[in-house]
C-alpha cells in the first residue's frame, strides 16, 4: 500500500467549497482511477490535511496524467479555493495495525 499526506491552506471563506471539491476528486479517484479512498482533517492551524490511500505507487502517479473533464473540474475548483497546496509526504506501508472499530474485552459472565 502506498499512501500520501497533504497540506492544503484554503482561502478565508471558502472551506465549504474546497471540502465539497475535495469529496468529489476523492470519490472520482476512487471510481475511476483505483484509489483507496481518503481522509481530510482539519489541524489546529486552520490547514487541512488529507492522506490519501493507493494500491501502489504506480496508480498514484498515473492519475495525475488523467485528463478527464468531470475531474479537471473538480481539481480546479478545489484549487481555487486554496491558497497552498502541498505534497508533505510520500508513503510506503510497512506495518498496518489500524482498526475500524474500538476494542471491547468481552465480558466473560455473558459468555456462553
Amino acid at each position: 500500500m502506498f499512501c500520501v499526506v497533504y497540506a492544503f491552506m484554503v482561502q478565508s471563506g471558502c472551506d465549504e467549497q474546497f471540502r465539497q471539491s475535495w469529496l468529489a476528486v476523492t470519490r472520482w479517484l476512487y471510481e475511476h482511477a483505483g484509489s483507496l479512498g481518503s481522509r481530510l482533517h482539519r489541524a489546529s492551524t486552520g490547514e487541512y490535511i488529507a492522506y490519501a490511500q493507493w494500491g501502489s505507487r504506480a496508480q498514484w502517479e498515473q492519475q495525475a496524467d488523467r485528463s478527464d473533464a468531470e475531474l479537471r473540474q473538480h481539481r480546479r475548483a478545489m484549487r481555487a479555493a486554496c491558497t497552498d497546496i502541498a505534497v508533505l509526504y510520500e508513503l510506503d506501508m510497512t506495518d498496518d495495525w489500524l482498526q475500524q472499530a474500538v476494542y471491547r474485552k468481552s465480558d466473560p459472565s455473558t459468555s456462553a
